[in-house]
């Protein structure tokens, strides 16, 4: 058997994230991945399976398909499942406002009667009745993207307090001692990584020049976040940093220049495709990306893993690299986004 994982110390952390990701187009395999079993927190090259021993039908949940983020993981599920030659079906709620539905999806996954299940969770909580029977019927569970605990036989998720806080830190060395006025934006409350993003905020700041005035939750949709920026320049006025969501950092703009804000900072701890032109516009000043493409081709090689007995990680985090106008050239986009061609795919055979 192949070995699947080696260590490499700590303190390469920054330097294998970017070497990971350097080059316009590098090769697949191996990814550099965090794990964090048992309180570590070591990096390891992934290197995933050629192809399953068998077709396996892995279901998989989405949360939504509203933008380009939640595409590029859908790219690499689907791409990950014609390579390996497993059968997939993929299911997304509408929103994270549809809990309930998801938890409806995932019945339906068991009725299939398929083998192992991809979760991208809206609630944990809401879902832990099903995935206790899903466990007891002998289903495979892996979580992707969204954290998920134990529950699950394995997971891959980015820490989004970690990412927010590494977007911030970024944003408090460009304040240096110039006092400035931040509101946060972390996406859906309940959703737990948006409360995460908002503790990781708060610790980067923290004795910093630049005060939080409010973190203002809601869910990823552009309306939603266009409505909510509009409402926080509209009660605080002087806003000097907007920080938050992918969406949130796309529909700024729009909210600055009808308020007459010139001067504010945009700047996001998560990244989807409309990223790429803002940064290097200068648009949006920085954005922070875990490669979503690469953790969902994870998430369905542990799956094949876990069902063929293979020796497997379980518990992996993706490292995280603040992107900017300057060092946008030398990271391979195709780990974080989608084709460009690329349209939303729901069934592989």
């Amino acid at each position: 058997m192949k070995k699947l994982f080696s260590r490499v110390s700590v303190s390469a952390l920054a330097i294998a994230s970017m070497a990971t990701m350097a080059s316009a187009e590098g090769p697949l395999w191996p990814f550099d991945v965090v794990n964090a079993a048992d309180g570590k927190a070591e990096i390891t090259p992934y290197t995933g399976l050629e192809k399953a021993e068998k077709p396996w039908h892995i279901c998989v949940l989405f949360p939504h398909m509203k933008d380009s983020y939640w595409v590029g993981v859908n790219y690499g599920i689907v791409d990950q499942a014609r390579k390996l030659g497993v059968k997939a079906t993929i299911l997304e709620a509408g929103g994270y406002t549809e809990a309930a539905k998801q938890v409806s999806q995932y019945n339906d996954c068991m009725a299939l009667g398929v083998d192992a299940i991809v979760i991208a969770a809206i609630s944990e909580a809401g879902l832990a009745k099903s995935m206790s029977e899903g466990k007891e019927k002998g289903i495979v569970q892996v979580g992707v993207i969204n954290p998920m605990s134990d529950v699950a036989d394995a997971r891959i998720f980015a820490n989004y307090d970690d990412a927010a806080e590494a977007g911030a830190k970024f944003l408090v060395d460009m304040a240096g001692d110039k006092p400035m006025r931040m509101v946060h934006f972390p996406g859906p409350q309940g959703s737990g990584w948006a409360e995460a993003s908002t503790e990781g905020v708060k610790r980067a700041i923290e004795g910093s020049s630049i005060e939080l005035l409010e973190a203002k939750y809601g869910d990823t949709g552009k309306s939603i976040q266009l409505r909510l920026v509009e409402d926080a320049l509209q009660a605080y006025g002087d806003v000097n940093i907007v920080y938050g969501t992918a969406v949130t950092a796309e529909v700024a703009a729009q909210a600055l220049e009808e308020a007459g804000n010139d001067d504010a900072i945009v700047a996001a701890y998560y990244s989807n495709e409309g990223m790429v032109d803002l940064v290097r516009s200068g648009v949006v000043t920085a954005t922070v990306t875990e490669s979503p493409v690469m953790e969902a081709r994870i998430a369905m090689d542990m799956a094949v893993r876990i069902l063929e007995g293979k020796e497997h990680l379980t518990n992996l985090r993706p490292s995280m690299t603040v992107v900017t106008k300057d060092n946008i050239g030398d990271i391979d986009l195709t780990r974080a986004f989608a084709p460009a061609d690329f349209d939303p795919v729901y069934s592989v055979e």
